[in-house]
C-alpha cells in the first residue's frame, strides 16, 4: 500500500473512507461526477475510474517535481551499489540442522532515507524440498516477505525477489533466514574465498552496510537481541542494491502535501475534460471555463509546492544536505 493512497477522498462512493487529508477531489470547483461521466473517454467508463487514474498520476508527477525542485536547493545523492552477500566456496562443507533460524542479517549504519531492493536469493542445499525463506525486520521482529525456494540437490536455485524495503528515516535491520530445524545445509561464507572450504568470518562491513551471518533459536522472536551467534549463512545468498528514497522522505511529510495533490489532481482532470473526445454539450460549453480552472488550480499547486519546501526541514543525513550558497561581492577600487 502507497503512502499517497486515500489522501484523496471522493464523495458519493458507496463505501467510501474518509481521506487521510480531509480534503475531496469533487470540492473543488468544475469537479462534478455527473460532468465527468459526460465526458469521460471509453478507457475510464466511469468519473470514478477516471478521478482515481489522475489522483495516482498527478502523485507521481507531483514526485518528479519535488526531486527536481530538491536538486537545486539539496545535495540528493543519487548513488547506488550492489552487494551480493554469501558465496559458495570451491570445496563445499557439510553443516547440520539445527533448531534455528539460519542465515544472513543486513543492518544500515545510521537512520536515513534509504531503500534496499532485493534482486534475488539464492539457496544451496544438500537435499531437493521447498524452504519458506523470510525476511523479517529485526527490530520489530514483522515478517515483510516469505520467499519461497524449491531447491535441487546440490544445486544453486536462484530466484528473482523484486523486494523492496524502506527506512522512512528510521534504522533498517533486516534478516533473511530460514528454518533448519530439519533442513542440513553448507558452509557458506559471507564473500568469496578460494582454496579454503571452511574458511568464513561472521560479519563485515560493505559501504555502509553491515552483513552479517546470523542465527535465532527457533523457541523466540526474531529479533536482533535474540541473535545467538553464526558463522555460516547456510547455503544461502542475496543479491541486493541500496539507493537514497526520496519517495520515502516525501512519505514523511504526506500531511503537509494534501492540497497540492488535491490541486494538481484537479488540474488534470479538468485537461482530461478539455481534450475529451464526447463532444457533447456538457463538455463543449464547459471547454472555456475548463482551460481558465486547470490554469487557476495549476497556480495554485505551484504556490502550495513553494510553500511546503520554504517550511520543511529535510534531513541533514548521508542522502541529503543543505547546498551552501555563495555569495559574491564585488569591490571598486
Amino acid at each position: 500500500m502507497s503512502c499517497w493512497d486515500n489522501v484523496i477522498g471522493i464523495r458519493g462512493l458507496c463505501e467510501a473512507q474518509t481521506p487521510s487529508s480531509g480534503l475531496y477531489i469533487n470540492d473543488l470547483t468544475g469537479i462534478s461526477i455527473k460532468d465527468l461521466n459526460a465526458g469521460v473517454n471509453e478507457e475510464d467508463a466511469t468519473a470514478f475510474t477516471l478521478i482515481q487514474r489522475k489522483v495516482d498520476q498527478a502523485a507521481t508527477m507531483m514526485q518528479a517535481e519535488a526531486l527536481s525542485y530538491l536538486y537545486n536547493r539539496w545535495n540528493y545523492t543519487t548513488s547506488a551499489w550492489d552487494g551480493v552477500v554469501g558465496y559458495f566456496p570451491e570445496s563445499l562443507r557439510s553443516l547440520a540442522a539445527a533448531p534455528v533460524y539460519r542465515g544472513i542479517g543486513m543492518r544500515y549504519r545510521q537512520a536515513d532515507y534509504i531503500s534496499v531492493s532485493v534482486n534475488a536469493v539464492t539457496l544451496l542445499l544438500p537435499v531437493s524440498t521447498t524452504v519458506n525463506v523470510l525476511v523479517v525486520d529485526l527490530i520489530t521482529g514483522t515478517t515483510l516477505d516469505t520467499i519461497p525456494i524449491t531447491t535441487i540437490a546440490n544445486t544453486p536455485v536462484r530466484v528473482v525477489a523484486n523486494k523492496k524495503y524502506t527506512s522512512n528515516g528510521q534504522m533498517l535491520n533486516l534478516a533473511f533466514v530460514y528454518n533448519a530445524t530439519s533442513i542440513a545445509s553448507f558452509q557458506t561464507g559471507l564473500y568469496p574465498t578460494y582454496s579454503c572450504g571452511g574458511c568464513g568470518r561472521a560479519q563485515r562491513w560493505y559501504e555502509n552496510m553491515l552483513e552479517r551471518t546470523i542465527e535465532i533459536p527457533t523457541g523466540g522472536s526474531i529479533l536482533e537481541q535474540n541473535i545467538n551467534g553464526g558463522s555460516w549463512t547456510g547455503g544461502l545468498s542475496v543479491d541486493y542494491q541500496v539507493a537514497c528514497s526520496f519517495e520515502s522522505l516525501l512519505c514523511a511529510h504526506i500531511g503537509q502535501l494534501g492540497y497540492p495533490l488535491l490541486y494538481k489532481a484537479g488540474m488534470l482532470i479538468l485537461k482530461e475534460l478539455e481534450f475529451s473526445k464526447r463532444l457533447n454539450g456538457i463538455v463543449v460549453f464547459n471547454r472555456e471555463r475548463n482551460q481558465e480552472l486547470a490554469t487557476y488550480y495549476q497556480e495554485q499547486y505551484d504556490n502550495y509546492m513553494q510553500r511546503y519546501f520554504d517550511a520543511a526541514q529535510l534531513p541533514n543525513t548521508g542522502c541529503f544536505a543543505c547546498k551552501q550558497r555563495v555569495r559574491q561581492v564585488s569591490r571598486i577600487p
